[in-house]
């Protein structure tokens, strides 16, 4: 008697970009009986694969859903019709709380900017007639305000807690609102009067 199978075990450590530093450990076990006494034992290999340096085509040939969400630490030779196709594995192959929280992720770990513009359009558009969720919904606006603090960060050098506290206060529009003000203001000046006319 001999039967086997394997366990997908992870570690991602998504760092911004260009780094990358996720991994897949494999480990695969089969059973066997000693021909003498019958006894089983079990034997164990591990394989640990770097994600940088795997292709997107080859992570996706496993089919996983779960490992699909993973696609943004791969290498992507051609990243649209890949990205699609993981989209597609993970909405049809999941449902409910955990395909949200796979997309989520799969948003998340694509962390070449470019990329990843790539991947909530796809996800914001091609999502096969899904409505999008507040779980969806909340990391898009999370992410827009992040986005926003950094802009001003670099423009401005580091914001006091305050200055913090009243950006993160914004309602998602106004969020929008600033992001594009921004672009014509000529002084920290102007940005302060702005959140003083529109804050909280």
């Amino acid at each position: 008697m001999r039967r086997g199978g394997s366990v997908d075990a992870l570690m991602v450590a998504a760092r911004a970009p260009p780094a990358r530093s996720g991994a897949l450990l494999l480990v695969h076990w089969s059973a066997s009986k000693t021909p003498r006494t019958g006894e089983v034992y079990l034997t164990w290999r591990y394989q640990v694969i770097h994600l940088w340096q795997l292709d997107g085509e080859a992570l996706l040939a496993l089919n996983r859903p779960a490992l699909a969400a993973l696609i943004g630490q791969t290498r992507l030779r051609d990243p649209q019709p890949v990205l699609r196709q993981a989209v597609r594995q993970i909405v049809t192959g999941t449902h409910g709380q955990l395909q949200e929280l796979l997309l989520i992720e799969f948003l998340t770990l694509c962390t070449d900017e470019e990329i990843a513009a790539m991947a909530e359009q796809i996800v914001q558009y091609d999502s096969y007639g899904m409505e999008e969720s507040p779980l969806i919904r909340k990391w898009r606006e999370e992410g827009q305000l992040t986005l926003l603090l950094r802009q001003l960060t670099h423009r401005y050098g580091p914001l006091s807690a305050e200055v913090t506290a009243q950006v993160e206060a914004l309602s998602t529009m106004q969020v929008l609102d600033l992001a594009e003000a921004l672009l014509d203001f000529t002084s920290h000046d102007e940005f302060t009067q702005w959140l003083g006319e529109h804050g909280n």
